[in-house]
């Protein structure tokens, strides 16, 4: 779907929120091309325009990007039976 090209550095923070956000200004709308709307013609050769309901008739998008930063979850992790909250129930149920 997307594919302009431009280059984000991610970094994980050293203090402070976990939830970074970016904003990419004016991209092209690609539902009208970047014209801004749609040009109305009808039998009677009328003419009009139809601002594009995407854009809103600016013919440009902005792109805001979110990073969630979470710990990377280990094999270790995965497989430590004191970690699985299963065995601590199936335990409890066959008493």
């Amino acid at each position: 779907m997307s594919s302009k090209h431009r280059i984000v550095f991610v970094t994980p923070p050293l203090y402070g929120s976990l939830e970074e956000r970016f904003t990419s200004r004016g991209h092209r709308c690609g539902y009208c091309q970047g014209k801004g709307g749609f040009a109305l013609g009808t039998p009677y050769g009328d003419s009009g325009w139809k601002p594009c309901p995407v854009c809103k008739g600016s013919g440009r998008m902005d792109a805001e990007v979110t990073v969630k930063w979470k710990p990377q979850e280990t094999d270790k992790q995965k497989h430590n039976p004191l970690n699985n909250e299963d065995n601590g129930k199936d335990k409890a149920n066959s008493d």
